[in-house]
């Protein structure tokens, strides 16, 4: 069975001034079904250039990144979305909740996008926020 992630030969270069930065230079990585990975390491050292790269958000340099089987940089812009959308979990070291909404309606903001009626994107959004203890925050 093929990883459901694999990561081949990756790199991310980028221009910062007068300097090349090489965020990530020669990744190889595979992820299994299920399997639950951490990456570490001192602060500017590529970690969230790699995780960038993994969800889709950014395009290497070089090298591949492969998702089920398929290779991610044949993909469409609305492909990769899909895929983040169904199959992809983010937590940001920093949150993007929007201040105009409250916690129901940041919950639900990303499932404008999935093919859900807004009856059970609303019913979710309240398990998820009754799963994580914040139920009473939903106003």
């Amino acid at each position: 069975m093929k990883p459901m992630v694999e990561v081949k030969n990756l790199h991310k270069h980028y221009q910062l001034g007068e300097t090349l930065v090489k965020a990530n230079n020669g990744i190889d990585l595979e992820i299994e079904k299920g399997e639950f990975i951490a990456i570490f390491g001192p602060s500017g050292c590529g970690k969230s250039t790699l995780m960038h790269l993994i969800g889709l958000l950014d395009s290497p340099t070089k090298g591949e990144v492969i998702f089920k089987g398929r290779e991610t940089a044949k993909l469409s812009d609305d492909e990769k979305t899909i895929i983040r959308n169904k199959n992809i979990g983010f937590v940001f070291q920093f949150f993007f909740l929007s201040p105009n909404l409250n916690a129901l309606e940041n919950v639900k903001l990303p499932m404008i996008f999935s093919e859900k009626e807004e009856a059970e994107r609303d019913k979710r959004a309240k398990e998820l926020l009754k799963l994580v203890g914040l139920e009473d925050r939903m106003t």
